[in-house]
């Protein structure tokens, strides 16, 4: 997944007003990993592609208005997807 496209989409989202500010990641997380999701129960996130899993807690996540920090964690998560 590339940086570009993670920062589309989170600019998407941030300029969605129909979505909560305490929602957004949750949407972000929907949005970027919508072909891998396997599980979302109690705002954790989990994803998996072929025998790679991870694991994202949204309780725990960043604010959603520090756009570089979110991008570089999203990055990360789905870094080989």
């Amino acid at each position: 997944m590339f940086i570009k496209g993670i920062k589309r989409s989170y600019d998407k989202i941030n300029a969605d007003e129909s979505i909560a500010d305490e929602d957004k990641i949750d949407a972000l997380l929907k949005i970027l990993g919508k072909d891998y999701l396997v599980s979302s129960e109690d705002r954790v996130y989990v994803f998996q592609k072929d025998d790679l899993i991870v694991k994202f807690d949204a309780k725990h996540a960043r604010a959603y208005h520090f756009k570089d920090y979110v991008t570089k964690d999203m990055n990360k998560l789905f870094h080989g997807f």
